[in-house]
């Protein structure tokens, strides 16, 4: 199983997932952050209109070796016909699409920088 991204504005490679809680469901396009060490980061916005409760707040680890503590909450995501419940952390600007997403859906990604690529595929 395989699921395909793209690069937008010339040097962002996204991938498309699926976040749902209660009876909203959205599919942003993430940007695979391979230096964020979370699940999922939505935008205030995009939190809101799925109704998420803040559960917690936990540092997280973006590109740049920054940390910083983020408001989380709970909500399942979907890949391919896979549902897992995720933390969202919500943080200003693009979503991220972090490691441990990658890791719970089993997920190697592969991003060709020279082709504008990206791909996700589910590993063994």
């Amino acid at each position: 199983m395989t699921v395909v991204g793209e690069f937008v504005e010339s040097d962002k490679p996204v991938v498309k997932a699926t976040i749902a809680w209660n009876q909203a469901v959205q599919t942003p396009n993430f940007i695979l952050d391979t230096g964020f060490t979370g699940d999922l980061a939505v935008n205030p916005q995009i939190a809101s209109e799925l109704g998420l409760e803040i559960s917690g707040v936990m540092p997280a680890r973006f590109a740049g070796n920054t940390v910083a503590d983020v408001r989380t909450a709970t909500a399942i995501a979907a890949m391919e016909g896979e549902q897992l419940y995720v933390t969202i952390a919500i943080i200003d600007g693009w979503p991220l699409l972090g490691i441990s997403f990658l890791e719970k859906f089993k997920y190697r990604a592969e991003v060709d920088c020279k082709n504008k690529t990206v791909k996700l595929d589910v590993v063994a």
